[in-house]
């Protein structure tokens, strides 16, 4: 019989403050508060106010998930916490926490990677959907890669963007057209399959890294000159297009790594714009089985970060 394996996990990569607790790989409990609101005004995050946020509420979201959890204190043996990558002042006021709770529970540490947390966030509460080899295709606010897993402990980045990540290019381009923050869920919201016409010039390879500045840059330049020319422009036409045109790069460069690497399962996709109903649409034609993380996984969450410590420690 499986010994039962309590861990303790802490996310505060960006601006959502996180806690979750596991046995072994089922989740007991997941509490997530966010700062949005107060980085609504700003059109996106603003680093300080959101380390701020954590610091008020990693108190709050420990008692709900102990609560929730229906589980002592005493049972927890490990504290999992986000060390990289994301916003420095809220990584390190994880990290004070993380080690407060451990000297007070007499717990070990496990610093634990946030990209690792996206990839395996589709196995959480079911360990035994990860079969080696996979690609693992994660795309959020911060990052946009492509991932190849031979195994828990070794993988290969395959593809990575080289400026703008694709979250952070809609969010960017949702404001430019002012849309409702965050960007990128509005675009999604909007998204008209019969106005994808808006033209853009764009040449790559497969296996060039992603890049999605290009994008950002068009739609600034193609708003500011109608703006100047007094010239409307359709905002559904030019979301539903760029959406478009940055789901289909990710659709490419996913099918040309599937044909390198034949000996790989399945794909698995995360982050959070892996919630996008044209990302998962287009990506769901590939050819291989396709795991994708429940909505509510998506985003920054804990219950990532506690799934994906609990394999590191098998």
């Amino acid at each position: 019989m499986t010994k039962k394996k309590y861990i303790l996990a802490i996310e505060t990569s960006c601006d959502d403050t996180s806690i979750a607790i596991s046995c072994n790989d089922k989740i007991l409990s997941n509490i997530t508060l966010t700062t949005m609101k107060s980085h609504r005004q700003y059109g996106g995050i603003v680093p300080e106010i959101a380390a701020r946020g954590h610091e008020a509420d990693l108190s709050i979201c420990y008692k709900r998930a102990i609560k929730h959890a229906k589980i002592c204190q005493a049972d927890i043996t490990q504290i999992a916490y986000t060390n990289s990558p994301g916003l420095p002042g809220s990584l390190h006021v994880g990290k004070a926490f993380a080690k407060s709770i451990a000297s007070l529970l007499n717990a070990s540490l496990i610093p634990t990677d946030h990209m690792m947390g996206h990839i395996y966030s589709f196995a959480i509460n079911n360990e035994k959907l990860i079969q080696y080899p996979f690609l693992a295709f994660i795309a959020s606010g911060g990052h946009t890669a492509i991932y190849l897993m031979i195994n828990i402990k070794e993988y290969y980045i395959l593809n990575q963007t080289n400026d703008d990540a694709m979250g952070e290019m809609l969010d960017k381009c949702g404001r430019i057209l002012k849309l409702p923050y965050p960007g990128g869920i509005s675009i999604d919201k909007i998204y008209d399959k019969t106005k994808t016409s808006w033209k853009m010039i764009r040449h790559f390879k497969p296996t060039d890294n992603f890049s999605f500045s290009g994008i950002k840059t068009h739609v600034f330049n193609y708003v500011n000159q109608s703006k100047m020319k007094n010239h409307n422009f359709d905002k559904t036409l030019i979301a539903s297009s760029l959406l478009e045109w940055a789901t289909e790069e990710a659709r490419i460069k996913l099918e040309y790594y599937i044909t390198k690497y034949p000996q790989v399962k399945f794909v698995a996709i995360g982050g959070g714009v892996s919630a996008n109903k044209l990302l998962r649409h287009k990506l769901s034609n590939l050819g291989l089985p396709i795991k994708l993380a429940e909505t509510k996984y998506t985003s920054d969450n804990a219950a990532m970060i506690a799934m994906y410590s609990y394999l590191t420690t098998l």
